[in-house]
């Protein structure tokens, strides 16, 4: 491969999944950077018996997702990477699957390209397609996010050629390095778990930076490990847990200050509290029924 690429993969004691997932993707080929934030389940001695060419970078648990992901593209930069890959540890690609993400993101004026994401055990169904950031009616003052196509639909439903989106997450995301140098990186200091890919996304937008998935690029999930899929048969009193961890915990979501920030930063003033409440509200909501 002509374009020197990082594959850039944030970790916390994700061992039983990066098992899979770093060798699928494995590559001379690429500069692989783990950044391991102070895992306590063998990460470290695994990855150095069994591939020791990966940098393997060792945090003190303190950087959380956004913060183990931003010191790894930075190392990618300072390494002079073209191209780098941000892919969460549950998460398999090929390296076939990087190659066309490079000629879909050269293709349309080197934007960012995410894959289409499905479950690794249910793979026929779309688990995330990217989403669009937009009024939820053109009547009223409200922004939210919605996935370009829902959850559940069958892959064969997809587009078949790239469709633009208005946000990508960690879930095997190729970004030029020159956007990087042009907006900076991820804000790990305002949003050091959740949030910071979002605000990635709007930060690329606003400086007129498109975004695409590519549906030919399959990234598999281990879904039990994410927020795809939990899905927990709970009483109405036992979901009020939850929701307060979604709404005030950082490993759970941390919504109240994670949207306040997002939409504070990101909206025009007259936005920009209906929206913060109806998110909230409608997030709320969600958890209560499913």
């Amino acid at each position: 491969m002509n374009n020197k690429v990082a594959i850039v993969i944030p970790c916390f004691n994700n061992l039983s999944v990066l098992k899979h997932s770093i060798p699928s993707v494995y590559s001379d080929d690429f500069l692989i950077i783990v950044f391991d934030d102070g895992s306590s389940d063998g990460t470290e001695k695994w990855i150095k018996e069994n591939f020791p060419k990966i940098h393997y970078l060792k945090g003190d648990g303190s950087n959380w997702w956004t913060g183990s992901l931003a010191k790894a593209i930075e190392f990618s930069m300072a390494n002079k990477c073209n191209y780098i890959v941000s892919l969460n540890a549950d998460v398999l690609i090929s390296p076939k699957i990087i190659s066309a993400l490079i000629k879909c993101s050269k293709n349309n004026n080197d934007s960012i390209v995410a894959s289409l994401v499905v479950d690794i055990y249910d793979p026929i169904k779309i688990a995330w397609s990217g989403s669009r950031f937009e009024k939820i009616h053109k009547l009223l003052p409200v922004y939210a996010s919605r996935y370009f196509i829902k959850s559940g639909v069958l892959i064969d439903n997809a587009p078949k050629k790239a469709y633009e989106v208005d946000e990508v997450h960690g879930r095997g995301v190729l970004i030029p390095s020159g956007i990087i140098r042009r907006i900076g990186n991820y804000d790990f200091k305002v949003f050091p778990h959740y949030g910071g890919d979002t605000e990635f996304s709007f930060r690329a937008k606003k400086n007129g930076i498109k975004m695409f998935v590519e549906p030919l690029c399959l990234a598999k999930v281990f879904a039990e490990n994410t927020s795809l899929n939990k899905k927990e048969k709970l009483t109405f009193f036992g979901k009020l847990i939850p929701i307060k961890n979604y709404l005030f915990k950082r490993k759970n979501g941390e919504a109240v200050f994670v949207w306040w920030r997002l939409y504070k930063k990101h909206l025009p003033l007259p936005y920009f509290f209906q929206s913060y409440l109806f998110v909230i509200i409608l997030n709320i909501y969600r958890k209560l029924t499913k």
